[in-house]
């Protein structure tokens, strides 16, 4: 099915209703015709741009930490030919105006509703039509020098990391035309690094930059090419060499690339040095294993130097405690992250889901693991932030006891402290679920308190959703989640009852029910009330209804 589809395209919006809605609107419209991801957060949203390389992005403009415009330069300056539709609830100029120093292509009003913005991207499609054609036959008679551009490299060394690559038909057509190719029989050594501070794109290409420098002074001709990406949120160095004692020399030369870090950067990274070089097609293996070596190894250290040892692996697991404990908690740290990102989305079957697989681990740990200590302590303090951030304390508190969140060792094994953390979380999610329903229930109930008592006016989606306070895209929907109608459909049924009560119990003229029902014109009155009630308002005053 995805490889039906011609064109990829990114939603992003920080409100979770908003961006989910968009992406069923688009796969109801253009299913067919874009492979569709989304996302809640700008950030994320450039993980996503920098593996997917979206030929759209959809995005509102004012989202914390990082706007959309901001988020959109960056995208830009990875593949320049983007094209970008904003979003706004924000009619203000200096939205519009930042969008359009940014080339966006469209610019759209979320009180527009859904026509617009459907509309918007019909005209995308047909755009992004026309250039695929120009481009197909651009690149007949053009060689594809795209593919010399640093992000195409990095693009085409994170498929091999990931395993994406696997025959030689297809390593080849990768690497043609590159201006570096990775060789195809030659010994490839894998150097990895990770810092446990968030670094910017900038210090990354420092980094990189930096690390490929040194090795090239240190080692001149033994090394023939080095290839460098960010991958995984791992720095990842491939050094073209058939030096077979060049993981050892590393070891020490990776001191000092953590000394000219730390000093100029004030950054502390840790390394991995793969054991011994293999071929293109061993890279992605190559590097898991030594990724979770890394993992496995330097828990709770910010600085380590991990050289690969395939022996030590069975043996070495967290210093001798719980045999079997080490291997499994390899993907622990990152699976931490997406926890953190789950909860805050209170996407808790994902949560939930994944929780399990980290208390499988500590149920199995002895007592007494420093280890499983700090794993169950950083998912007691997600659940702590996330119950300062609800205020939802006091609730929880009449259903299950908290203080034993803060106190592990009132549990007589891991295993009833697992069992504790399942309960808790059960019950956060019926209370957000019950805040959640009152809340969406009182908005739906005031939306319909102020559309029954604003009848004769302006009841268009904009007029409701300015006077309740409320985006009207997410009011929308918010009202159809409860009621099972939308919020002009709402209005239509109160108009048309308003309507026939009074043409049967007043002596008004056709044209003042019309005007006291909020229609200026009497002929589409008519017409409406003949579709809901199946005859015409005099039909109905002469007593045929």
């Amino acid at each position: 099915m995805e490889e039906n589809r011609k064109y990829s395209l990114l939603i992003v919006d920080d409100e979770p209703v908003i961006s989910d809605g968009i992406k069923e609107l688009f796969e109801e419209n253009f299913g067919s015709v874009f492979q569709i991801y989304h996302c809640y957060h700008p950030k994320k949203a450039l993980e996503i741009f920098k593996y997917r390389l979206c030929d759209v992005v959809v995005s509102d403009v004012k989202m914390p930490k990082m706007t959309g415009i901001e988020m959109a330069e960056e995208m830009r300056k990875i593949k320049p030919d983007l094209h970008v539709l904003f979003l706004s609830g924000y009619d203000e100029f200096e939205y519009v105006y930042s969008a359009i120093r940014q080339d966006a292509d469209d610019y759209i009003l979320k009180t527009e509703g859904d026509e617009a913005i459907v509309g918007a991207m019909k005209k995308m499609v047909a755009l992004l039509d026309s250039e695929h054609i120009f481009m197909r036959e651009y690149q007949t008679a053009k060689n594809r020098l795209s593919y010399m551009a640093p992000a195409f490299k990095q693009q085409a060394l994170m498929r091999i990391l990931e395993g994406d690559i696997s025959t030689e038909e297809e390593f080849h057509r990768l690497m043609e035309e590159l201006k570096h190719p990775l060789p195809e029989q030659g010994s490839l050594l894998l150097l990895l690094g990770t810092a446990k501070e968030k670094t910017s794109q900038g210090t990354q290409k420092k980094i990189l930059e930096t690390v490929d420098q040194l090795l090239r002074k240190s080692y001149g001709e033994k090394i023939g090419y080095i290839h460098k990406v960010m991958y995984r949120k791992y720095f990842v160095w491939i050094l073209e060499t058939e030096e077979k004692q060049l993981p050892e020399l590393l070891f020490v030369t990776a001191l000092d690339l953590q000394k000219m870090i730390q000093t100029s950067l004030k950054l502390k990274i840790s390394f991995g040095i793969a054991e011994g070089a293999t071929k293109w097609n061993g890279l992605s293996a190559k590097f898991f294993d030594l990724r979770e070596e890394m993992q496995r190894r330097s828990l709770g250290e910010e600085d380590s130097i991990i050289l690969e040892n395939r022996k030590e692996k069975e043996g070495d697991a967290f210093n001798g405690e719980e045999g079997n404990f080490a291997s499994v908690l390899l993907p622990v740290s990152e699976k931490m992250g997406l926890l953190e990102e789950f909860i805050s989305e209170e996407n808790f079957s994902e949560f939930e889901s994944l929780m399990g697989e980290i208390l499988e681990i500590l149920s199995n740990s002895r007592r007494h693991s420093m280890y499983a200590l700090e794993i169950y302590n950083h998912i007691a303090n997600l659940i702590i932030s996330f119950i300062n951030r609800k205020n939802i304390r006091v609730q929880l508190a009449s259903k299950i006891q908290l203080m034993e969140l803060f106190d592990p060792g009132s549990f007589s094994s891991w295993k009833q402290a697992c069992e504790y953390l399942k309960k808790l979380t059960e019950e956060i999610r019926e209370v957000c679920r019950i805040s959640n329903e009152n809340v969406i229930t009182g908005i739906s109930e005031k939306t319909k308190a102020y559309i029954l008592s604003h009848l004769p006016g302006d009841l268009s989606l904009t007029a409701v959703g300015q006077a309740m306070g409320f985006n009207p895209v997410y009011l929308s929907r918010i009202f159809k989640q409860t009621e099972g109608i939308g919020i002009r459909e709402y209005v239509e049924n109160c108009r048309m009852e308003m309507a026939r009560k009074m043409i049967v119990g007043s002596r008004m003229k056709i044209y003042e029910v019309a005007e006291k029902c909020g229609y200026q014109n009497t002929a589409y009155f008519i017409k409406i009330f003949k579709a809901h009630f199946g005859m015409t308002p005099q039909e109905c005053r002469d007593g045929k209804f």
